[in-house]
């Protein structure tokens, strides 16, 4: 006698739930699934070269990039980690541009960071020499979807050509990440 068995079924697994904050303060991961997560137009405006492209959007493929911020009254301390990014750190006064002089040839970089609300909101405009030029950038990040995402606007002008370009990127919060010997999250502490 054939008897008919019903076919399997998939028990679907609970969703992880979303993390959410109500700042911008913590680890911040690329969500590679939204927006337009890699910086061909960006790296293309500054007139980098295509094998140069091709080789950051590999790196970023490749691995993941965060962003850790620690945004405190005034001060606020930026440290990027990614496969381009090797834990680079941005440190500025709300309110007060800062000059640094970058190698080589001693370029002038200035930068500036505000906010309309300190919690969910930060922009920072920069301008810098770069070999192609002046380079005009201004990073808007800003708290989204009740806190679940960090969503940032990078415009990059290049004032030779006059070419622009805006990327859009979404972060979703980390909550442990090891990068090397030790914790991005505290690293923020020193």
């Amino acid at each position: 006698m054939n008897v008919a068995t019903a076919p399997a079924t998939a028990i679907p697994r609970p969703a992880a739930p979303k993390i959410a904050r109500s700042n911008l303060n913590g680890v911040w991961k690329l969500d590679k699934t939204k927006g337009q997560w890699h910086m061909r137009g960006y790296l293309q405006t500054l007139q980098v070269n295509e094998l140069a492209i091709q080789a950051h959007e590999k790196g970023e493929s490749d691995q993941e990039t965060y962003h850790s911020i620690s945004l405190e009254d005034t001060t606020l301390k930026i440290i990027k980690r990614s496969r381009v990014n090797n834990d680079l750190v941005v440190e500025l006064n709300l309110g007060e541009e800062k000059v640094e002089y970058l190698q080589p040839g001693e370029r002038p970089k200035k930068s500036l960071a505000t906010t309309e609300n300190p919690a969910t909101h930060l922009r920072i405009d920069s301008s810098l020499l770069t070999m192609n030029g002046m380079a005009h950038v201004t990073d808007i990040k800003r708290l989204v979807e009740d806190g679940t995402m960090l969503f940032q606007e990078l415009t990059i002008l290049n004032e030779q050509t006059g070419a622009r370009n805006i990327t859009t990127r979404y972060f979703v919060p980390e909550e442990t990440i090891v990068l090397g010997r030790s914790n991005l999250a505290d690293q923020m502490e020193d």
